[in-house]
């Protein structure tokens, strides 16, 4: 009888311990969890959340909503109307507008907002006294046929637009035959045509639910651990074969780019200029490098000057920058040197490009007109 009651305490012993183990456990998990959420605020990035917008005719981060980018750079963006940082409404612009488009170089997550060329452009044009403005649409991933199908509904959306400048960091963003997902493309076969893609983004009702409640963190976890079902094991990089070298191949650059830029040409009687930014100066093999190895660029800038579009080349303006302060137009704290998006110098080249350009009197007479 001794020995079965003594049974019966030493398990509700162990059911104590249990249930003091459990609730240690989950206040552990709680505690942990709550310095996570604290931190997340300072050091992580929030999520993108994007919306349909009729009059843009595409996804579009939603209005008002405020991105904060730790990966590269340390950056915070206030996203207006039709998908635009820090520009509440470009439809009430009245005075000559300049749109700058670009794919996530003109995103520009990792810079303040005052550290955007569009921003820098702007305060040159207040110092001086001229009443110009400015704003840049970019969305990672976009191409140059994206900004094709996009520059129709923005201009309707702001008739003050004087001009588009194009930022483009390679000549083979304009080749046909590239994989881009669901976004716009440019096709040869059967024969040149650029298609207008249809991006419908999955699970934005997720996301703004987590962006709500600053639960970013747990997005990145929770999709590498669904979607990357095998890991790699094998140390040092991972080569990724270009799918440009492909392409190139089995192409005449020379009619590709005429097609494309005519198209463009075509598509609005404002000017348009592409601006080239190389990824140069770059480290390379414990060098710095300041040779572009890309050899379309000239047949890119005959071919932009073949069917009246200004082509302005920053190679040298990158180059005399590395020159004069040993600092790269590239490359963040958190980053590597020399690569990724612009910091704020490869910003304020730009900017001092087109405002050069303009200020130039390139198109005086499309300015006065307006």
């Amino acid at each position: 009888m001794t020995f079965k009651w003594a049974c019966k305490f030493s398990i509700l012993v162990i059911d104590v311990r249990q249930g003091i183990n459990l609730k240690y456990w989950i206040l552990g998990f709680l505690s942990a969890f709550l310095i996570i959420w604290i931190i997340s605020f300072f050091f992580v990035a929030t999520l993108v959340v994007y919306t349909w917008s009729s009059d843009v005719g595409r996804m579009i981060r939603v209005p008002g909503s405020v991105i904060q980018n730790r990966d590269e750079g340390w950056g915070t963006s206030h996203f207006g109307q039709y998908d635009v940082v820090g520009v509440d409404d470009i439809s009430k612009n009245k005075i000559p507008t300049i749109a700058i488009w670009g794919n996530s170089h003109v995103e520009a997550f990792g810079v303040e907002q005052w550290e955007r060329m569009e921003k820098i452009l702007i305060s040159m044009w207040k110092t001086d006294g001229d009443n110009f403005t400015a704003f840049g649409v970019g969305d990672s991933g976009e191409s140059i046929v994206d900004y094709f199908f996009k520059i129709y509904h923005y201009e309707k959306i702001c008739p003050s637009i004087i001009a588009h400048f194009i930022i483009i960091t390679d000549p083979t963003e304009a080749f046909p035959d590239q994989s881009v997902g669901t976004r716009s493309v440019f096709q040869s076969k059967p024969e040149y045509q650029l298609i207008e893609g249809n991006r419908i983004l999955q699970y934005q009702r997720i996301k703004s639910i987590l962006a709500r409640y600053r639960l970013d963190f747990l997005w990145s976890p929770a999709t590498n651990l669904i979607k990357n079902t095998k890991l790699r094991f094998s140390l040092g990089p991972h080569k990724v074969e270009s799918q440009n070298s492909k392409i190139v191949d089995t192409l005449k650059p020379k009619e590709a780019f005429s097609f494309i830029l005519n198209a463009f040409r075509c598509n609005t009687n404002k000017p348009i200029i592409l601006i080239y930014c190389p990824y140069i100066p770059v480290i390379s093999k414990g060098e710095v490098s300041l040779k572009d190895p890309n050899k379309y660029i000239s047949v890119l800038a005959e071919e932009c000057r073949n069917n009246r579009i200004d082509f302005i080349d920053l190679t040298q303006d990158f180059c005399n920058y590395y020159w004069e302060t040993g600092k790269f137009p590239r490359g963040f704290a958190n980053s590597r040197p020399s690569e990724g998006h612009f910091n704020a110098a490869g910003h304020y080249l730009v900017a001092e490009a087109i405002y050069r350009y303009i200020m130039n009197g390139r198109f005086d007479d499309v300015i006065y007109a307006n």
